[in-house]
């Protein structure tokens, strides 16, 4: 028979989920100073929290403060790993559910959304609006001013628990509530950690401040409880917009609004009932400054896209910082003295590829074009790419001679066996292709047939 957990018969959350919710956690943060540290002692960790959740001790522990400047100014709250944990086992939980009530029209923090599927639904809602181009539709575009640090808690809670009141029927219902409580009644600026300068927060206005919220205000940016709240918490708008007319076409990114109609007139009066509704129903206001209602035939903007009639371009900071990182490498491979540098190799095939790929998805090719002969004539010369610009690879000359280079490796070891012992007792037990790609990595040693061709 199997045995059972004293804490299995008494809660209604078991120690197995808190463990999945670290394993979901520590992805791609096991480099963290707060993961390694939890991770030191990860199953004593996992069992004193876990223990703290059903004796209902748990609290937040304080955050890290920082200021990032790319790709603008913001400040963001990191929270401690143990904190981090809670937060995956709540969305874990509760995101099902969010997607049941969630529109199509809202795109951030959603599998199988994001910013290119905004992107891709705006140009396909100007082509439907603008009946294929021919009639015509205005766009108006709208910003919530310091949406994540107005945010009431008390609103957010009362929705959360009227959703899982009434929606969510999982057992352990009550400890979600609480981990809710306990997440919404902390306080990211008091005890935090200020990491870097004070000065780093010089310029920040104070509407994108947590330290000028106010209480009972505001979600910190860099959790992820507070990106799906954030969404959540403007899920009863997207509902009654969409609901306003019937030709009304709608998508949401985070705080970035877009409305098309063919009624410009019309559109200046949902203007209205959207201010309305944010200050009475959510305490958020519109930002002044961020307010545009143009012709769809001039374009506009969103979430890193510039969408027109039947096409769609990169933004401006995605072209500057693409430009930016060509002329990076070009400092990188100025000062580098090796002859074969394979590190070098690596990083420049890595992030040219990494922005073809992403450019890929927009009208750019005289942007990639631009930025390819931006590169000096050493990195051209060792890399090749195709007519549409689309990825590149390193030239099968160049892949020869590091061959070349890595086979000369051998030969010193195996000339004087006793000076290179452990060398050549492990190159012994492989084969000859199998030393190269311990040498170069798999990738250098086969030339692939469809990159015979090149431009």
């Amino acid at each position: 028979m199997e045995q059972l957990n004293f804490y299995d018969l008494v809660s209604d959350l078991t120690l197995q989920e808190v463990f999945q919710s670290y394993l979901d956690c520590r992805r791609n943060k096991r480099r963290s100073l707060s993961s390694l540290r939890f991770e030191r002692e990860y199953e004593h960790n996992l069992i004193r929290l876990y223990d703290d959740i059903i004796r209902r001790r748990y609290q937040s522990r304080p955050s890290k403060a920082f200021i990032v400047d790319k790709p603008v100014q913001r400040e963001v709250f990191a929270a401690d790993f143990r904190d981090r944990i809670i937060h995956h086992l709540i969305i874990g939980y509760l995101m099902p559910v969010f997607e049941r009530i969630f529109l199509n029209e809202s795109y951030s923090c959603r599998v199988g959304k994001g910013t290119l599927f905004g992107i891709q639904s705006c140009a396909q809602m100007m082509q439907i609006c603008s009946n294929h181009y021919t009639t015509d539709c205005y766009v108006l575009r709208l910003d919530i001013h310091g949406f994540f640090f107005h945010i009431d808690k008390r609103i957010l809670y009362r929705k959360l628990k009227q959703l899982i009141d009434t929606q969510y029927h999982h057992v352990n219902k009550s400890t979600i509530l609480f981990l809710i409580r306990e997440v919404l009644r902390d306080n990211p600026t008091e005890n935090c950690k200020i990491s870097g300068s004070k000065s780093a927060w010089i310029g920040l206005p104070k509407t994108k401040s947590l330290f000028f919220s106010g209480r009972n205000k505001g979600l910190p940016i860099g959790n992820l409880t507070s990106q799906v709240f954030a969404n959540f918490y403007l899920n009863d708008f997207d509902h009654y917009v969409t609901g306003l007319d019937k030709d009304l076409f709608y998508g949401r990114y985070v705080d970035d609004i877009v409305i098309m109609h063919p009624s410009r007139e019309y559109l200046l009066q949902v203007k209205q009932h959207i201010d309305t509704y944010l200050r009475q129903e959510l305490g958020l206001t519109l930002h002044p400054k961020k307010v545009s209602l143009q012709h769809y035939a001039k374009g506009f903007a969103f979430v890193g896209a510039y969408i027109k009639p039947g096409r769609v371009y990169p933004g401006k900071r995605l072209r500057r910082s693409f430009y930016l990182k060509m002329q990076h490498l070009n400092t990188l491979w100025e000062n580098n003295t090796q002859k074969m540098n394979r590190a070098l190799l690596e990083k420049t095939l890595s992030s040219i590829n990494s922005y073809f790929g992403l450019l890929k998805h927009f009208d750019a090719w005289r942007i990639k074009l631009k930025g390819w002969n931006m590169l000096n004539e050493q990195i051209r010369s060792v890399f090749r790419t195709n007519e549409r610009l689309n990825k590149v690879w390193i030239e099968p000359q160049t892949k020869r001679q590091m061959i070349d280079d890595a086979r000369k490796m051998f030969t010193e070891p195996l000339r004087y066996p006793k000076k290179y012992k452990n060398l050549v007792q492990k190159w012994n037990r492989l084969s000859p292709e199998e030393a190269l790609k311990s040498c170069l990595g798999p990738s250098y040693i086969t030339i692939p047939e469809d990159e015979k061709e090149s431009t």
